[in-house]
């Protein structure tokens, strides 16, 4: 099973035995971009890319005739990206979870706040998804010229990088990641066209809602074929490191 994390500093390739032996692993480092007090950002081409890198390195140190069949991603949850959803290139940056750079427009929407928690299990923060979204929407040209054309997909960095790893550009986005857009009902585990509306982020930009488990595509790494079975964020991944949690725990 090969495992596949991307954070905020480094991203990282697992590869596990059936009993959860370690048999090989490799981390590459990515680049936090600040400007400011307020933006923070990473390079979209990096993200993928030191994923791949760090897959192949783990591959590579496999012995002989051993087989990997499934892998599984995590990733940092609030950050987004957008991009052209046929030829999978980047329209915008990654913007970081940490980035705060519509604290005003959040600030404005205070009198929603409730309803929003209601919905999305959230409170109110620029630290979310849709902000940012509503934000590369309103300042970045790229991505309006690609809505005008019909071809713009933007949502979580897990559904970016899914989408330029994975054979056929599938666009999907995991309830965990996109939940942390703040634009999901979280007890329909699906896109809500009444947040879509109070953020100004049009609902058929979003990738398509599926569960973590899910057959998403193929990975293409060092010569090998790779089912991606799983996609969840980083936090949620790690409840569950030591095993299934207990029912009669907190």
């Amino acid at each position: 099973m090969l495992a596949l994390d991307q954070g905020g500093h480094a991203s990282r390739a697992m590869l596990f035995d059936q009993n959860g032996r370690l048999l090989g692993q490799a981390e590459r480092r990515i680049g936090t971009h600040r400007f400011g007090s307020a933006r923070v950002e990473h390079s979209p081409t990096a993200l993928p890319r030191s994923l791949q890198q760090a897959a192949a390195a783990a591959i590579a140190a496999l012995p002989r005739g051993i087989e990997i069949h499934t892998a599984a991603l995590a990733t940092q949850r609030s950050s987004i990206a957008c991009w052209d959803r046929i030829s999978g290139k980047a329209l915008s940056p990654v913007i970081s979870w940490q980035d705060r750079r519509a604290g005003a427009r959040v600030a404005s929407l205070s009198d929603e706040a409730a309803w929003v928690e209601d919905l999305t299990g959230l409170k109110l923060s620029p630290h979310y998804g849709a902000t940012k979204l509503a934000w590369c929407l309103r300042h970045l040209p790229a991505v309006r010229k690609a809505q005008r054309a019909g071809r713009l997909a933007a949502g979580p960095v897990a559904s970016y990088i899914v989408a330029v790893l994975l054979e056929g550009r599938p666009c999907l986005a995991d309830p965990v990641n996109g939940g942390r857009t703040q634009l999901m009902d979280i007890r329909r585990g699906g896109w809500s066209e009444e947040l879509c509306g109070l953020f100004g982020v049009p609902w058929e930009i979003l990738p398509v809602a599926v569960p973590n488990r899910y057959p998403f595509g193929e990975l293409q790494i060092a010569g090998r074929r790779i089912p991606l079975t799983v996609v969840t964020g980083d936090q949620p991944a790690a409840l569950f490191a030591e095993g299934e949690p207990r029912a009669d725990t907190a």
